[in-house]
């Protein structure tokens, strides 16, 4: 119950975020692709208002920071990935190149959540929340 005490609004946005992220997962292994790429779109949404919510709110803490990673490797990360690889006859260098691309995401973002610097550095993992289903 501690937990608790640690969400805030801006939270309610982050785990929408991740809903979307997991249900995309889910239609992709279904292959039900329109809404899969739909859910990534609406997950980058959820994403935005959450930072703006946090700022507004003055909300941003520590705890918020790296449930949002966590959410954002999922539904920018993991995600996109199921959905490229249920599009795609899987071969062992299109699992390597996903596994690559999985691990990028997570270094960027873990170089985010350790970084003293204020806003972005590189490109946001969001970005593929956008590009995957756009190439679609």
């Amino acid at each position: 119950m501690y937990l608790i005490k640690y969400l805030k609004l801006a939270d309610v946005f982050t785990v929408a975020n991740l809903s979307c992220g997991i249900v995309s997962i889910i239609m992709s292994i279904e292959e039900n692709f329109v809404l899969s790429t739909t859910l990534l779109f609406i997950a980058v949404i959820f994403d935005i208002l959450d930072g703006k919510v946090a700022g507004l709110m003055h909300q941003k803490n520590s705890f918020g920071k790296q449930i949002d990673s966590m959410s954002d490797l999922i539904s920018f990360g993991v995600a996109p990935m199921f959905l490229f690889y249920a599009l795609q006859t899987p071969t062992p260098w299109v699992s390597i190149l996903l596994l690559f691309f999985i691990t990028c995401g997570m270094f960027r973002l873990a170089r985010y959540n350790v970084s003293e610097a204020q806003g972005f550095e590189g490109v946001p993992i969001t970005v593929n929340g956008v590009l995957f289903p756009v190439f679609f």
